[in-house]
């Protein structure tokens, strides 16, 4: 694990919908919010943006949104750990429901992170499947049911204290983010209330008409959500 990566967090994942400056944009906008509210903020980037979101020095972590497990050699067109850390990336995410790992390549690929000191996000589908990742000892476990991603989830999320607890007594001190379908602040707010460590939202944000404000106040949300259980 990387302690690089503290409760509470909230994760911006653009995908590949952002062109370079609309990307600056929302680091810049995230990071002031992150510091404001005093809540670490992931953006997870392409591995082309990692470079130069990172030069920005906005206050965001940034993550990288996936990579190969190779070492260092004569392979072509593979993203390494080294190049990433190289970049500037002080994470990454792997296991995303749209880029799916097995269970050897997912072990390879938390190995070869670890090596050159990059934090981890595991995605997970299932409580079964969080509860095992943990166990893999990466920073955090993103446990996103596949139904809600991209969705309005505006139901109750009752599996996030009980998975929360689970992942906790797995692995103490790998975190438990809760997502998909995180379509407006309140939700946001709702789930680190019930006992997140982390949450995120992409669609939410970037369906907005300003997706820069739309951050901050969804930053603010998951912060508001975070003291609304712990503070003493």
């Amino acid at each position: 694990m990387n302690a690089v990566l503290t409760a509470p967090f909230f994760e911006i994942g653009p995908k590949n919908l952002l062109r370079r400056r609309e990307l600056e944009r929302l680091a810049v906008a995230a990071g002031g919010a992150g510091r404001e509210h005093g809540i670490a903020v992931v953006l997870t980037v392409p591995t082309a943006m990692v470079a130069p979101i990172a030069a920005l020095d906005s206050g965001v972590l940034v993550f990288a949104q996936g990579m190969d497990a190779e070492p260092l050699g004569p392979s072509m067109n593979r993203v390494t750990a080294e190049a990433l850390e190289d970049a500037g990336a002080v994470g990454v995410m792997l296991n995303h429901d749209a880029d799916p790992l097995d269970d050897a390549a997912l072990t390879v690929a938390l190995q070869r992170a670890g090596e050159v000191g990059l934090a981890t996000i595991v995605c997970a589908a299932t409580d079964t499947d969080a509860r095992r990742f943990a166990g893999l000892r990466p920073s955090a476990v993103l446990f996103e049911p596949p139904s809600l991603i991209g969705a309005q989830g505006t139901g109750d999320r009752d599996w996030i204290a009980p998975s929360t607890r689970a992942i906790h007594e797995a692995a103490p001190g790998v975190l438990a983010m809760h997502a998909g379908g995180v379509s407006t602040p309140e939700i946001a707010l709702r789930i680190m209330a019930a006992g997140a460590d982390a949450t995120g939202s992409t669609s939410g944000i970037l369906s907005s008409a300003d997706p820069a404000a739309a951050a901050a106040e969804f930053i603010s949300a998951a912060r508001a959500g975070w003291d609304a259980t712990r503070t003493p």
